[in-house]
Formats: structure tokens, C-alpha cells, sequence
């Protein structure tokens, strides 16, 4: 099965979602009880599907308007992040793909269809998105037990890196990866948890940390056990 076949398993669904989704009942930015239908938005998105990246084009989205501040939003299916192409599964997989199997970033890039710098972008804002310490006493709340998941290590040829500095971004990286993994699955959310953790953190708000500014508040807090 192709490329094709795969976008077309995911198109049904979210061309339901823009059919059937509801109206909000208020404003998510002043929380004004009228809101209007304002039309729709077309974009594009590279996602997983069945191990497979794909691209997928024409996604409808609803967008609504605020009828006191004018504010308008786009109604988003779940899994589809707002103002990025490359969706967080997509993101998940090329991290993995380099930090604990070792790809180089290019041949990771060519398989996802993006450039090598973009890659490197990908690991940093993960390194840099969250706090291991908050992420491990999230945690330890999830699961109520006070010992936290043995995690995996970076593969050799990263390990032997003489870049000191390059060295801890990527063990970062890799630790918080593996946290949003443990955390999602304690949550019971659909892996990858890098996916599933900041979809739910950040539900209903209209963009995602940055590459310029990626630490997520909600993922930086940390428990006082864990000082």
C-alpha cells in the first residue's frame, strides 16, 4: 500500500470532524457567550500514518469568530497542531530515529521530507519544551509509585560525540522525549506522547510554543520532592 492509500484513511476522518464539529458556546479568548461561524480555512500537514509519513493536502477547518472582541479561531481534529506543517507524531519519529537508533539527521530528513536543519530544530525545541524534573513528578502522580520508568540511552555513536554541549542537548532531548512517552501512556493517551502530553496541555489554544521560545509552562512546574 502506498502513500495514497494512507492519506486516504486519515481524509474521511477529518473531513467528518469539519462537518459534524459543534459551535463553541463562548469565546476562548474573552469568553463571550456569541460566537459566529466565519467561514473555512484550507491547509496542508505531514503526518504518521501506519509507519508511514505522508503528506496530506486540502484539510478544511472551521473557523469561528467572537462577536464582542473579533477574535477568530480555527476548530482543529484532534492531532493537528495549529501553525505547524509538520505535525508532533512526525516529529516524534525523526527524534527517535536519531537519538536512540543512531541516523544521521540527513538520511532522518530525507525520510520525512524536511531538511537536516530542521531536524536539528526538532531536537532542541524538544530538549528545551519541558522540564525532566516537572515531567517526572507529573509522573510519579500518574502512575503512584514512587520510582520512575529506567529510560533508555542515547546510541553509541552519540554518546562518543566530543561536542560536550551537543552531547547534553541531545541527552536532554532523549530524556524528555521518554518522559512525554511514560507520561502519555500513564494518562492513557494514543501514542507518541510527545503528541499526546502537549495536545492535552495546550488544548483549545491557538498556536504551540515556538522554536524561538518552546518551554511549556504546564511542563516546567516542578514538585517539591523532586528539588
Amino acid at each position: 500500500m502506498g502513500a495514497s492509500s494512507d492519506v486516504a484513511r486519515i481524509q474521511p476522518a477529518w473531513a467528518r470532524f469539519a462537518e459534524e464539529v459543534e459551535r463553541p458556546g463562548r469565546c476562548r479568548f474573552c469568553a463571550h457567550p456569541r460566537v459566529h461561524w466565519d467561514g473555512w480555512a484550507e491547509r496542508t500537514a505531514t503526518v504518521r500514518v501506519e509507519r508511514r509519513t505522508v503528506h496530506v493536502t486540502g484539510i478544511r477547518c472551521r473557523r469561528v469568530r467572537c462577536a464582542a472582541c473579533r477574535t477568530s479561531w480555527r476548530l482543529r481534529p484532534s492531532g493537528l497542531v495549529p501553525r505547524r506543517h509538520y505535525q508532533l507524531c512526525v516529529v516524534a519519529e525523526a527524534a527517535s530515529q536519531h537519538l536512540f537508533g543512531g541516523v544521521a539527521q540527513q538520511p532522518v530528513a530525507d525520510q520525512h521530507g524536511c531538511s537536516r536543519r530542521t531536524v536539528g530544530r526538532w531536537l532542541r525545541w524538544i530538549a528545551d519544551c519541558a522540564d525532566p524534573g516537572a515531567l517526572g513528578s507529573q509522573l510519579l502522580a500518574a502512575v503512584g509509585a514512587p520510582v520512575l520508568p529506567r529510560l533508555r540511552a542515547l546510541a553509541p555513536r552519540l554518546r562518543a560525540l566530543r561536542d560536550a554541549a551537543r552531547r547534553k542537548l541531545l541527552e536532554r532531548a532523549a530524556t524528555v522525549l521518554q518522559l512525554l512517552e511514560a507520561l502519555g501512556l500513564a494518562w492513557g493517551l494514543e501514542p507518541p506522547g510527545l503528541r499526546g502530553v502537549i495536545e492535552r496541555v495546550l488544548e483549545g489554544r491557538d498556536r504551540i510554543p515556538s522554536y524561538r521560545a518552546p518551554l511549556i509552562p504546564e511542563l516546567a512546574r516542578r514538585h517539591p520532592l523532586l528539588e
